[in-house]
This record gives structure tokens, C-alpha cells and sequence, in this order.
């Protein structure tokens, strides 16, 4: 029983692990190797796609363990490049394992077993010197590498292999039953298994960023009738003070008081255009969502600037009803912002479309408990209660040019930030779009 007490520490002392050897203990041919696979596949239903590697890792040791061999190795194939990358491994103390991340070069180390495993094959290797003919080059890697036995299972994602999990012995050889090499292609199942959810959660990720990036760059088009309007204010009146203190400076009697003042403006509109720039920009960068304290009343009248000359061009009438006390929200400025114009746009599109007045309201309050609410409320012509389910979908449009990506983009923002959007349909005429997010540790704003 020794041999078990050191197995047994090895496991680091879990309670699932400590079960499992109990019952090899008591039957070391049989094992409980059935609950093991019972408890490996629920356990990866538990963890999150982030987990998935720390638990294979995890898993690898106790495979190893509870079926005493020395080691355990995940490589996954890159069909770019054509090559095999080691993403997973675990061996016992003292043995020697391959560095995550090793390209195992396959064409010239390992060129037999790699077309085995690409084609699908299981490969059991009791002994390195049965290795057929063919496998001459693969049988002097083994040597090198100190292998003495193994079994490469192909990991396969939605039928196509993308790897292999190896098990193997260093210290001497195994004769590999049927019974063994038919648990471990459970184990390689469970894995692919994992390895696809985590794959398919990156890939998700990446396609909703890519989304982000899109629909700002629609975004982009809408502003930027609005944002020229925006630049060419404080460039226009640069412009002017130059001029003026030029003009100034080359009087007989220059009045410096003057010229400072029209420095100061030049000063002051250049910061403007500068945060203008600065603002539009932060739209349309990567990276992480930054939450902060945000001042959702600044957002109301940061819109209202951006859209203020689109109004006037097309007779609409703006109004911004705001608390002072409004507390501040816990979020991310520039993409509140984006959401909101998104809204404000989307209602200018509606209001376009009728002959009535054309007036579009934007409302913040606060909500019990601790949250704030922004509503657009517009004089349009309404939301047809057969679009009313579908209308933040992505790719959803009644509009003939539309994409279907400025509503749905608001939802990502509003969810992201641990809120929730909805519409209704105004009693006298238009719709109302509205979201409510978290405060900033509910904490009201200093007036």
C-alpha cells in the first residue's frame, strides 16, 4: 500500500482524486475508472471556455496517475502551417515533459505517426522496437525522447482531426489492453469536446468584436456630416484669431491685450477640436471595455451637440430632460455614447418619415434600485407590432439601405454594461426606445 500512498500525494490531495485510487487499491485491474470518465465529463460541462485548459491539465494527471503510466501530452495541428503545436502536457516528478508551445516538427521527427493520427488511426505502441519498417524515423524519436510505450488517440472537432492526446511510459514498458485504449478514446473524446466549445467561444468573441468594428464604421458615415460640422467651428474661428492677431500685430500701436485674447481663443478652440477628434476616435478602437463613472446627462448633451446640425437641416426639434441629482452610472462613456446616437439617429430616420411634427426627446431618470434610465422618445411614425420582437436583432431592417446593425449594436452595449433595452409604442404617436444601467456604486452626483 505504499505505492498507493505515494500515488495518492501525487494527486495533491483532491477528494476525487483519493476516490479513484481507494478503488484502485482495491482492485488495481479494474479500478474505478468508469466514475473517473463520469466525473471528467461533467466536470468540463461546469467549467467555463476560459477553464478548459487549466482542467484538461488538471485531467491529464489524474488519467495518468489513475492508469500508472508516466506521462500525458495534448498537441493540436495547425493545418496552416502544417505542423503539430504541444498545448497540454503533464508527466510525473523527476520525467522529463515537451515545453507547451513545442512545434513538433512531424515531417522529419515523428512523419509516420503524424499521417496515422491526421488520417484518423488510433496508434498503440507496446514497445518502441515493434514500430513497422516505415516508422523507422519515428521509432529513433521515441528512443530519443525516452519513450518506451505509447498510445496516440486523434482529437477530432466536428469530424475533422485537430490534434492528438498521447498517453505513454518512460520507466518501462506496458502492454495496452483493448479495455484501456478504449477509455482513453473517451478521454480524447471529452477533450475534443472541450477543446470545441473553447474554440467556437473564440471564435464567437472574435466575430462580435469584428461586428463592433463594423457597426462603428457604419456609424462613421452617419457622423460625419456632423462631425465636419463639429471641426470646421473651431478651425473656422483658429482661422479668425489668426487673422485678428495678425492684423493686430502689425498695427503702429499694437493693442497686446487684444492679441492675447485671440491667442486665448486660438487656445481654447484648438483644445475643442481636439477632444472632438478625440472622442470619434475612442469609437473605433480595439481593446477592452474600461468601465468608469459616466455622467449619463453629459452623454444626453454630448449627443445633442453631435446631432444638433442634422436637426436643423431636417426641422427636427431636440429636448434633453435631465436631473442635476442624476447619480452617475457605471460604464463606458464613448460606448453609452455610441448607443445613444445610435437611438437618436434611428429616431431621426422615423420622425423623417411623417408629415406630422418631428420631435425627438431624450430623458434620463433614476430607477429603483440603482439603475439609471435613458430614454428617446420620438414623434415618428411608430414600430409595427409585428417588427416589435425582432427589432434589436442583428441584420433586422425596414429601412431599404439599411443594415440592421444600429439597434442591435445598442443591445450589445446596453448588456455589456449589465443592463436591458426595450420599445414601446407611444400612446399619442411615435415610440419610445429605452435602457437602464447600473449606478456607479449608487453613489447620486454632486450638483
Amino acid at each position: 500500500m505504499n505505492r498507493m500512498a505515494n500515488r495518492a500525494e501525487e494527486f495533491n490531495g483532491t477528494k476525487a482524486a483519493a476516490g479513484a485510487l481507494a478503488e484502485f487499491a482495491r482492485d488495481p485491474h479494474v479500478a474505478d475508472f468508469e466514475k473517473l470518465l463520469s466525473d471528467l465529463s461533467a466536470s468540463f460541462i461546469r467549467v467555463s471556455a476560459e477553464e478548459v485548459d487549466a482542467e484538461i491539465d488538471r485531467w491529464l494527471q489524474l488519467i495518468v496517475l489513475a492508469m500508472n503510466i508516466d506521462r500525458s501530452t495534448v498537441v493540436q495541428f495547425e493545418h496552416s502551417e502544417r505542423t503539430f503545436y504541444v498545448t497540454h502536457q503533464w508527466a510525473r516528478e523527476g520525467l522529463a515533459a515537451p515545453e507547451r508551445g513545442r512545434r513538433v516538427d512531424d515531417t522529419s521527427s515523428y512523419p509516420w505517426l503524424a499521417a496515422q493520427v491526421l488520417s484518423g488511426e488510433v496508434v498503440v505502441i507496446p514497445r518502441v522496437e515493434d514500430m513497422p519498417a516505415e516508422a523507422s524515423k519515428d521509432r529513433d524519436s521515441f528512443r530519443r525522447d525516452g519513450n518506451k510505450s505509447n498510445v496516440t488517440i486523434p482529437l477530432r472537432i466536428a469530424g475533422v482531426v485537430v490534434g492528438a492526446v498521447l498517453f505513454g511510459t518512460l520507466t518501462s514498458e506496458k502492454a495496452w489492453t483493448q479495455k484501456e485504449v478504449q477509455r482513453l478514446k473517451l478521454v480524447a473524446e471529452i477533450f475534443g469536446n472541450a477543446l470545441e466549445r473553447k474554440r467556437v467561444d473564440a471564435k464567437v468573441r472574435r466575430l462580435s468584436e469584428e461586428l463592433q468594428q463594423v457597426s462603428q464604421v457604419v456609424t462613421m458615415g452617419e457622423l460625419t456630416a456632423s462631425l465636419a460640422h463639429e471641426l470646421n467651428q473651431p478651425l473656422a474661428a483658429i482661422r479668425n484669431n489668426s487673422q485678428a492677431a495678425l492684423e493686430l500685430l502689425t498695427a503702429k500701436s499694437p493693442d497686446l491685450m487684444e492679441v492675447a485674447l485671440a491667442l486665448e481663443d486660438i487656445v481654447r478652440d484648438n483644445t475643442r477640436a481636439a477632444d472632438t477628434v478625440r472622442s470619434v476616435r475612442a469609437l473605433f478602437q480595439r481593446g477592452e471595455t474600461k468601465m468608469s463613472a459616466v455622467d449619463v446627462k453629459e452623454i444626453l448633451l454630448d449627443v445633442n451637440r453631435i446631432v444638433r446640425p442634422d436637426a436643423k437641416m431636417k426641422n427636427i426639434s431636440m429636448s434633453i430632460n435631465a436631473p442635476d441629482s442624476l447619480p452617475l452610472a457605471r460604464g463606458n462613456k464613448t460606448h453609452l455614447t455610441q448607443a445613444v446616437l445610435n437611438l437618436v439617429l434611428n429616431a431621426f430616420d422615423s420622425v423623417c418619415e411623417t408629415h406630422g411634427p418631428r420631435e425627438v426627446g431624450l430623458l434620463a431618470a433614476r430607477m429603483e434600485p440603482g439603475n439609471v434610465k435613458v430614454s428617446i422618445r420620438d414623434s415618428g411614425k411608430g414600430i409595427d407590432s409585428k417588427v416589435m420582437p425582432h427589432l434589436f436583432e442583428p441584420f433586422f431592417t425596414t429601412k431599404p439601405t439599411g443594415m440592421g446593425m444600429g439597434l442591435a449594436i445598442v443591445r450589445s452595449i446596453v448588456e455589456n454594461h449589465g443592463g436591458r433595452l426595450w420599445a414601446t409604442q407611444n400612446i399619442d404617436r411615435g415610440a419610445t426606445i429605452e435602457f437602464e444601467v447600473p449606478v456607479e456604486a449608487d453613489t447620486p452626483r454632486t450638483s
